[in-house]
């Protein structure tokens, strides 16, 4: 994967402010997915494939379906469709500055005491998106939730201070849903007929292709073990 170390000047020069004495690693090949087209996408090609795609079905139990293998990728909801799932919920909250120009790179701060901490991304609509990874409170995933202003204003300050560029006063807040393990990994696993598959921990989107092969194979092994379950 092609990666490099920057300079604080070679980093200013791509719009981002590093702390003085920060490293900075750039990989010239990151960059967003954009979940609306992925998701688009990834239903066209199951229904090219014979997949049939009902929505606005509440499924509230797994024992009433008619089916050999259930795979159940409920998000923030798969307790309540498999209990003993081992994840918590919170709600998280992300800010959106606005940005003209081109798309900044996208940044996520590490550091020592708290490993991954704020992050921010291209957003096609305002130009930045900003939050605090793992910032957010647990909650139930039933209820509606507000934006939580100190998180707002922490994003605000620090998109100040890394982002020069960017106007610092948020236009929009909204909340999303976290599901986490205690160590940040995926569950995924076959427990009897029920498939589970809970790739969370705020990063899980982006390997969808790979986790969606992972959960055929345990869901077509008929000994429910994944092929690459060891890889």
């Amino acid at each position: 994967m092609e990666h490099r170390f920057l300079s604080g000047e070679e980093a200013r020069a791509l719009g981002v402010a590093p702390p003085q004495g920060w490293s900075v690693l750039h990989e010239p090949g990151g960059g967003i997915v954009r979940a609306d087209r992925a998701l688009a996408a990834l239903l066209e090609t199951a229904q090219a494939r014979g997949a049939r795609v009902e929505t606005g079905v509440q499924v509230e139990s797994v024992d009433g379906l008619d089916a050999d293998v259930v795979v159940v990728a409920a998000g923030a909801w798969v307790r309540a469709l498999v209990p003993d799932v081992p994840v918590r919920v919170t709600r998280e909250t992300v800010a959106y500055f606005r940005h003209e120009g081109p798309p900044l790179p996208s940044v996520v701060e590490l550091n020592e005491r708290s490993g991954h901490a704020l992050y921010a991304l291209h957003d096609p609509a305002h130009g930045v998106k900003a939050g605090v990874h793992h910032g957010g409170v647990e909650a139930s995933p039933d209820e509606r939730g507000e934006p939580d202003p100190e998180i707002v204003a922490r994003a605000s300050a620090w998109v100040r201070e890394r982002l020069p560029g960017v106007d610092p006063e948020p236009v929009a807040a909204e909340t999303c849903l976290y599901t986490t393990t205690a160590d940040e990994r995926f569950v995924l696993e076959r427990r009897g007929r029920v498939v589970v598959g809970s790739a969370c921990s705020g990063h899980g989107f982006k390997f969808a292709p790979v986790v969606g092969r992972r959960l055929a194979e345990l869901a077509l092994s008929p000994d429910g073990v994944s092929p690459s379950s060891e890889r």
